[in-house]
């Protein structure tokens, strides 16, 4: 690997190293939900800001932020429809009556943030700099992203539905859709927007769970 390659997948170990210990420290000393976001933005500026400013501005191609598909990939808004429609069916269906519109609104804000950056960081940096060895960056890509959200597992206060197998279990599995689609397409677009939908899904499941809301200084 280049030395820039080594760089990006060092970073990405860093950062899950980092979280590991932040995402404990954070939820036990704030609380679960304030420990929780707070981590989220720790993440955001330690490392996906970061792989985008050094791994992918300037040197993305141009089909990286591009809507447009070639006739063979037609299929593509369908295949991600498809998800997150699954993804809504699994959340929604046990949770309809514990889910709340304000819990609604800040999933959908911090989902608007974490969709792209995270596509952008983990897709599109290992798509730019493994542009040469598209195999080992897929692996990496995929193999890291599923890894940093292990040390989310070690939150204080925090249950998610399903428990720690369906938090990692997911983020493989979706993480495999979003990485074959950015990577056949060579834009993160699509993936960036269905990962903007279930992230809106999944978290407003786990903000009502655990009291999110309420926790920010909300009390309806």
């Amino acid at each position: 690997m280049t030395r820039a390659q080594i760089a990006l997948v060092l970073h990405a170990l860093a950062l899950i190293a980092v979280l590991a210990f932040i995402v404990p420290a954070l939820t036990q000393a704030l609380g679960g939900p304030r420990g929780f976001l707070l981590a989220l933005v720790v993440y955001w500026l330690g490392f996906c800001l970061p792989v985008i400013f050094f791994h992918v501005r300037g040197r993305r191609g141009p089909r990286l932020y591009s809507e447009k598909l070639a006739w063979r990939d037609w299929f593509v808004p369908g295949l991600l429809l498809l998800q997150v429609g699954l993804v809504a069916l699994v959340a929604f269906v046990p949770n309809t009556a514990l889910l709340t519109t304000h819990a609604a609104m800040l999933a959908g804000v911090v989902a608007l943030i974490n969709g792209p950056l995270e596509e952008i960081a983990w897709r599109g940096g290992f798509l730019t700099r493994f542009a040469g060895r598209p195999r080992l960056g897929f692996a990496l890509s995929l193999v890291l992203f599923t890894a940093w959200h292990v040390p989310l597992t070690l939150s204080h206060g925090i249950v998610f539905d399903g428990g720690w197998l369906y938090l990692v279990g997911g983020a493989a599995a979706l993480g495999l859709t979003w990485s074959w689609i950015a990577w056949r397409t060579g834009s993160v677009f699509w993936a960036a927007l269905a990962h903007v939908l279930t992230n809106a899904i999944t978290f407003w499941v786990l903000f009502d769970h655990n009291g999110f809301v309420q926790a920010l200084g909300y009390q309806p």
